[in-house]
């Protein structure tokens, strides 16, 4: 079965995003992630962006890493914010603040947000 490639599926995608999210929220390069798995860092770069599939040992592996339960990557599969780069940024930058400057950026948000 040399040469089958699998058509990229919309969980495929989202998990590649959530493990990109968590990598980088960890402080993790893709290389750190693959010797943690013991895969290569371009093995990662195809999770990441869904090119391969995730089996379900090395979900479980990823999990193991991230300390999340596998359902994360299910229930996470609908929020807006994983289709979104511009908002996955803003979440891992926001996430590198100390809690009272995370606090201050949510007061502020929620003041934009009211003001709408």
């Amino acid at each position: 079965m040399v040469g089958i490639k699998h058509q990229m599926c919309e969980f495929d995608i989202n998990a590649g995003r959530i493990i990109a999210m968590l990598r980088m929220r960890m402080g993790l390069s893709q290389q750190d992630l693959g010797k943690k798995l013991g895969v290569t860092f371009q093995q990662i770069q195809k999770y990441e962006c869904g090119e391969n599939r995730l089996t379900a040992a090395r979900l479980n592996d990823i999990c193991r890493v991230f300390e999340i339960s596998p359902a994360a990557f299910y229930d996470n599969v609908n929020l807006p914010y994983v289709h979104d780069k511009c908002m996955m940024d803003l979440i891992n930058t926001v996430y590198k603040l100390p809690t009272g400057q995370r606090k201050i950026i949510l007061q502020i948000a929620t003041a934009f947000h009211l003001a709408g």
